[in-house]
């Protein structure tokens, strides 16, 4: 007599290998997606690492554009003091040209671009969205908005320097590139040319300098601004990478 086939034992047999199989599989599915997980963190923090580090580079170069504006407000108001003293005929043209040659170079236009690759390749691969609301809307600003008006000013700068120079103070062009004993000594000859003691003489050179002097003052605020909004967005992105960081 054959004994009676239990078929309780193959289904509970085959519903526990279901139930192993589909726990494998969603445990491989959950590892997957917690390395991916890991992954896209670890990235995340590379990346909002690598803008902090573009941040820093951009202060810095604010900080050495901000150090050559003091230099040149400095130059233009002694430039400016020295020029209405001459034209009060307190001061002798010798002692007025000898004055133009110490101080030599009035402003070194010194401009600011920005370090954006990073920012770049967030926009390029979509990242910039792994970023809080608040946080990717600054950085936008930044890189977009802010660039513009760096952009912009950058060139009224340039071309104010260059006006200067090229038609109101020339001689700091002549002696461009000639070694200190010898500029000293070429600038002082060309300041005694006939023509030269006229120019710098002038009420045009007088009216230059303020102009400058004017610029210089409107570009400060400018790299204020631009130092502002720096250290903000740099605190926001540096709070982000705290709070990814800690995450377990």
């Amino acid at each position: 007599m054959k004994t009676p086939i239990d078929y309780r034992f193959f289904a509970i047999k085959y519903v526990f290998e279901f139930f192993v199989v589909v726990l494998g599989i969603t445990v491989s599915f959950w590892v997957d997606e917690w390395n991916e997980q890991r992954k896209l963190d670890s990235d995340h923090i590379a990346e909002t690492s690598a803008i902090l580090e573009d941040l820093a580079a951009d202060a810095l170069r604010l900080d050495f554009v901000s150090q050559a504006i003091d230099q040149g407000l400095i130059n233009t108001s002694r430039l400016i003091d020295n020029i209405e003293r001459h034209r009060e005929g307190l001061l002798s043209y010798d002692a007025f040209a000898d004055s133009i040659v110490d101080i030599g170079n009035v402003y070194t236009e010194y401009t600011f671009f920005m370090n954006n690759g990073t920012y770049k390749s967030l926009i390029n691969n979509g990242h910039i969205l792994r970023f809080p609301l608040e946080v990717e809307k600054e950085i936008k600003d930044y890189y977009e908005f802010v660039s513009k008006r760096v952009a912009d000013n950058n060139r009224l700068v340039d071309d104010a320097a260059w006006s200067y120079y090229s038609q109101h103070h020339p001689m700091c062009y002549a002696v461009a590139g000639l070694e200190a004993s010898q500029a000293t000594e070429s600038a002082s000859l060309f300041l005694q040319f006939e023509d030269m003691k006229a120019e710098y003489s002038s009420a045009s050179f007088y009216k230059a300098n303020i102009a400058l002097r004017r610029r210089i003052q409107m570009h400060r605020q400018q790299v204020q601004g631009y130092r502002n909004k720096c250290a903000l967005v740099d605190s926001l992105v540096r709070a982000h990478l705290g709070e990814i960081a800690a995450l377990p």
